[in-house]
């Protein structure tokens, strides 16, 4: 990348968070330093409660995060997918089912147009041995461009934080403040490092509507607007929140743990007029492969009594996810096929269409799945 180029794409960050600096915050604003005060860590914890449970997005200030570190990791991510698309295919892998290196595209659940985007993904450093104990997948780093040393500085500093904020989530509950950070302290964390090109066709989006499968989202400032939240009354209103401030919104396994007491967070990224790019650098918080995600009992009691998702451990959910954006290999689809979420899925009406038709194009559908799709007239 040019060093004029690189000049612009910083100046467009200092604008775009001087600009939001000027409005209202259209999302809740949460300030770390009230939890980690006595006398303002209730006050927190209902904030982020309510924040969670009416919204499912929020922004929070006082992080701690180094300004620094998510600016050279934005620096790298400028160069990087600069480079031509065969150099940067090099980083690609069918085996790790787009959950490390470098990744084209996708399309968001329920979608069946691609987002129009390429992507980096990094988790945590792990042995060839760790991994597979883990169920998870090693890294993959370009052989020719430095891209290790400033993402995964970002990731660990990312990594970090999220402790801190997972306790909190866990005492909204009324639950021990361990309970999710145990989950996540050895987690299969994700940081997607994501460019969106300069404008897309017209029948597609940056990202298309969805959630997110985490328990969480960490958004560090993007370099453009484009971010949407859907609120309550169905309409779409553009996220902007002060300047420094993280964006996080909660996710499907947060929303599952919690029957539903805690929302996903619908969001999607839509270039708002032509001529110009966004990169953006996210933190999926994830609990570990085996970890269980049925619903609390005492959020079950708190939503009415009854179950309303399906008892599940991590991996399952992910790997129905996967399925869906297309992204599964053939051992992971098998895998689902077998682990019979799809059959608990549909007990609670919540089985995926398209990762159903999915597995029955690939012969892996079950009876129940085979009659769901009937039923679904698909």
């Amino acid at each position: 990348m040019s060093l004029k180029r690189w000049i612009l794409q910083i100046a467009a960050m200092t604008l775009f968070s001087s600009a939001v600096a000027e409005f209202d915050a259209t999302i809740p604003v949460l300030d770390m330093k009230q939890y980690y005060r006595q006398e303002t860590k209730e006050k927190f914890v209902k904030e982020l409660y309510d924040a969670l449970h009416e919204v499912g997005f929020f922004a929070i200030v006082n992080t701690g995060v180094n300004a620094e570190i998510l600016d050279n990791g934005y620096r790298a991510c400028f160069e990087y997918f600069a480079l031509p698309f065969d150099e940067k295919m090099r980083s690609f892998s069918l085996s790790t089912n787009g959950q490390r290196g470098y990744v084209p595209g996708e399309s968001a659940k329920g979608s069946h147009l691609g987002d129009f985007k390429e992507f980096y993904h990094v988790g945590r450093e792990r042995s060839e041995e760790q991994a597979r104990a883990l169920s998870t997948w090693q890294n993959i780093w370009p052989s020719d461009f430095n891209l290790k040393d400033p993402l995964y500085s970002l990731f660990t500093a990312l990594q970090e934080y999220t402790l801190s904020l997972s306790s909190a989530m866990s005492e909204a509950i009324g639950a021990p403040p361990a309970l999710l950070q145990e989950m996540i302290v050895d987690g299969d964390v994700l940081m997607r490092a994501i460019h969106y090109p300069a404008n897309p066709p017209k029948e597609s989006f940056w990202a298309a509507e969805h959630t997110d499968i985490d328990l969480f989202t960490i958004l560090p400032r993007a370099t453009a607007e484009g971010l949407q939240v859907r609120n309550k009354e169905g309409e779409w209103i553009d996220v902007k929140v002060p300047e420094n401030a993280f964006i996080v919104n909660g996710g499907d396994m947060l929303e599952n743990i919690t029957n539903g007491e805690f929302r996903s967070g619908l969001h999607r990224v839509v270039a708002k007029r032509d001529g110009y790019e966004r990169y953006s650098l996210v933190f999926f918080v994830h609990p570990r492969s085996q970890d269980r995600l049925d619903p609390l009992t005492a959020c079950i009691d708190r939503t009415g009594g009854v179950p309303k998702y399906a008892n599940a451990t991590r991996l399952e959910l992910l790997e129905e996810r996967l399925v869906d954006l297309g992204l599964a290999s053939p051992v992971m689809m098998q895998h689902l096929a077998e682990s019979g979420l799809m059959e608990r899925l549909i007990e609670v009406g919540r089985a995926s269409p398209k990762a159903m038709k999915k597995l029955r194009e690939a012969g892996l559908a079950s009876e129940a799945v085979l009659a769901e799709l009937l039923r679904l007239g698909h």
